[in-house]
């Protein structure tokens, strides 16, 4: 049977998520404040996962917020889930599984009729195309008065990174200390500047060696979370130069978006995603503010781990290239777009490429490498 992908997946209740997630080994999720459900990752592990698999509803998408750090469809989840667990599926398969799990008839039938799917892969290439419309979907805001529960006073380790005292005040930067949380306080806000999120950069070790150096900032019983695949940090300081200078460029974190700050002042025309994944809306908010050209500098790859093989490691390296290469392909029908990668070793293993500083990252700039729409369909 012949289903279509788009009718089943917006179709799909949050009891039907429900279903297809306990079928694949999450049961008992738990719910964020604005009530999305979360689920114990089955993205990248087979069994054991922890509440960090977020799904949202309206956007009809999946985020992981740990190993994974990628925003995905139902379908590319059934895919991840089903080859920890040693199947490997095609992206049909995830789409007739997700159907008979939930009970969905849509298709085309058991007739014998020839489907061209080639030439429907080429239609939906040529859709993409279309021009971009301003999108229209609104986080929800936190109201304003809990930025003054944190301390204005930066950070000894961010002034010692050389981020200046007038830029970590310009974004709001401060530091919050419980006895049971400590951290550096980052607000995020919207094209709008409406408070949508806060996260917090901990400073405390056990936290850090486990994995949530940056996470969404508790205060009392509310989670100052937001849904990261659907803004932009920094793009209400940085959205003037964007549109004058009809560029973009993307960091992974939002310390980042400060150095350029003092780097670059007025023409600072960066961003961040605060994950290693570029989503379809961080996509469309870009351009929607008429950019041309478009940037990707991502951290550098992590070295070679102790019990990993170099044969494994140049494995790994090329899936991550891959990966890049993929992001790149959201914006090559609509724009020019480039990708820094550091041949010469001229940044140390995960440092963003503009840790080392002005000078680097502009070398690095130089060297950009061009990707082609071809090339982004790897």
């Amino acid at each position: 049977m012949k289903y279509d992908k788009d009718k089943v997946k917006e179709s799909l209740a949050i009891e039907d998520i429900h279903k297809i997630l306990k079928d694949l080994g999450s049961e008992n999720n738990q719910w964020d404040q604005q009530g999305n459900p979360i689920y114990r990752t089955v993205c990248h592990n087979a069994s054991g996962g922890s509440y960090k698999l977020y799904y949202y509803h309206e956007a009809k998408q999946f985020h992981c917020y740990t190993e994974c750090g990628d925003t995905f469809d139902v379908f590319e989840l059934v895919i991840r889930a089903k080859g920890q667990k040693g199947v490997n599926i095609s992206f049909n398969q995830a789409i007739e599984y997700v159907a008979k799990a939930v009970g969905k008839t849509f298709g085309f039938g058991n007739r014998t009729t020839y489907i061209n799917n080639d030439l429907i892969d080429d239609w939906e290439w040529i859709r993409k195309f279309k021009k971009k419309k301003r999108i229209n979907i609104e986080l929800p805001s936190f109201k304003e008065t809990v930025l003054d529960v944190f301390m204005p006073y930066p950070h000894q380790s961010w002034l010692d990174e050389s981020i200046s005292h007038k830029t970590l005040k310009e974004f709001e930067i401060g530091y919050y200390f419980r006895s049971h949380t400590e951290g550096i306080t980052i607000p995020h806000r919207d094209l709008n500047n409406r408070l949508v999120g806060i996260r917090k950069r901990s400073m405390i070790q056990e936290e850090v060696k486990a994995g949530y150096k940056y996470m969404p900032l508790k205060v009392g019983n509310i989670l100052y979370n937001h849904q990261t695949m659907m803004n932009l940090y920094g793009l209400n300081k940085t959205k003037s130069s964007i549109g004058r200078l009809k560029k973009a460029l993307i960091f992974e974190s939002e310390k980042s978006v400060l150095k350029c700050q003092d780097f670059y002042g007025e023409a600072n025309f960066t961003c961040a995603v605060c994950s290693s994944n570029i989503s379809n809306f961080h996509r469309d908010i870009l351009l929607s503010l008429g950019v041309e050209e478009v940037f990707i500098a991502f951290d550098k790859y992590r070295p070679l781990k102790e019990d990993e093989t170099e044969e494994r490691y140049q494995e790994k390296l090329v899936e991550y290239q891959k990966k890049i290469l993929k992001l790149a392909a959201k914006f090559t029908p609509y724009v020019r777009v480039f990708v820094l990668w550091d041949y010469e070793d001229l940044l140390d293993y995960k440092d963003s490429p503009v840790d080392k500083g002005k000078e680097i990252l502009e070398e690095l700039m130089k060297r950009k490498i061009e990707i082609g729409t071809d090339e982004g369909g790897i």
